[in-house]
């Protein structure tokens, strides 16, 4: 008589390493139990229809975590979004992008200092990223608050470690964020392991033939040979300030392909304060997300406001006042 084993039927090769549902549907319960299900059009990766992101066992899945202000969203991020993407390397298994939104309050103090009128609200920031060109098979944009997000997170990793499925998040940031003073606090969102590209506008270390070391990091090397050279492709880093001490990959673009006037929320905002509401959508055009549902915000707020011109006379009372006597 045959053993027991013999008789059971064996896993295919497929059941061995595909998850039993999509990404979407682990998220979908999450927020069915936690009683904060999405709308319809802004369920997870296509409604939950898409065929990506697949799930697999047997190896770290990874999804991009793209956390910024986005006030608001412009073809920039996008173009940062898709490039890194494509072209992280299939070393690291990215099947998703998450999208987080800053919140409210903390956008308003930030844009505080920066003297202007333009603060939207993080539902119409997140309706502007679900606009036009968004990937929806694999990018879903985040609809709850930044504080709840760990929580969240816990839960989505758990759920995928209950069914064995290994589930890591790996941050996205603009050059903006990683530059030749340093890389990136890894605290702040509980990711050793960040990713950033001049695919949208140039990063500061980045020479013809070689790449700057960032303070507080290793020196760049291949990640083709790991060695430390500079050939216009992946290269990887080491923090060693911080912990985590995770990594930090650059993806060079080609350089021709980089607009020379790189789209920016800053330039959204200079066109709003210097131009008449009649022409704001078509100069929005090419530059941010879904230019016909911005404008349809942005006249719903208050006036933008400059700072004022200050005359060299206030100037100079100013630097007066300040001399300590």
């Amino acid at each position: 008589m045959s053993s027991s084993s013999s008789t059971s039927p064996q896993p295919s090769s497929q059941d061995a390493t595909m998850a039993p549902r999509r990404l979407a549907d682990y998220i979908e319960r999450i927020k069915v139990a936690d009683k904060t299900s999405s709308q319809t059009t802004a369920r997870p990766f296509n409604n939950g229809t898409a065929t990506q992101p697949p799930l697999i066992r047997g190896r770290v899945n990874r999804i991009l975590l793209f956390p910024g202000s986005f006030n608001p969203p412009h073809q920039g991020h996008l173009n940062l979004l898709k490039h890194v993407f494509h072209n992280a390397g299939a070393d690291l298994n990215i099947i998703a992008a998450i999208i987080v939104t800053t919140d409210d309050e903390r956008l308003k103090m930030k844009m505080e200092r920066r003297e202007t009128g333009i603060v939207l609200s993080r539902e119409k920031r997140q309706n502007l990223w679900r606009g036009d060109g968004i990937p929806v098979d694999w990018a879903w944009v985040y609809d709850n608050s930044v504080a709840s997000w760990p929580g969240f997170r816990a839960k989505l990793v758990n759920a995928l470690k209950r069914d064995g499925v290994d589930l890591k998040f790996v941050l996205l940031f603009g050059p903006d964020a990683i530059t030749a003073d340093g890389g990136y606090n890894p605290e702040c969102w509980n990711c050793g392991d960040a990713i950033t590209s001049d695919i949208s506008r140039p990063v500061d270390f980045r020479y013809p033939n070689s790449l700057r070391q960032l303070s507080g990091c290793e020196p760049w090397i291949s990640l083709e040979d790991g060695r430390a050279r500079f050939d216009n492709k992946i290269s990887i880093c080491r923090q060693n300030r911080t912990r985590p001490k995770g990594t930090i990959r650059f993806i060079p673009c080609d350089l021709d392909r980089r607009p020379q006037d790189a789209p920016s929320s800053t330039k959204i905002r200079e066109i709003i304060e210097s131009s008449p509401q009649e022409e704001w959508e078509e100069k929005l055009k090419g530059i941010a997300l879904h230019p016909k549902l911005l404008v349809e915000y942005l006249k719903e707020l208050p006036p933008p406001t400059k700072p004022a011109t200050e005359s060299k006379e206030d100037a100079a009372k100013k630097e007066w006042e300040k001399i300590v006597w």
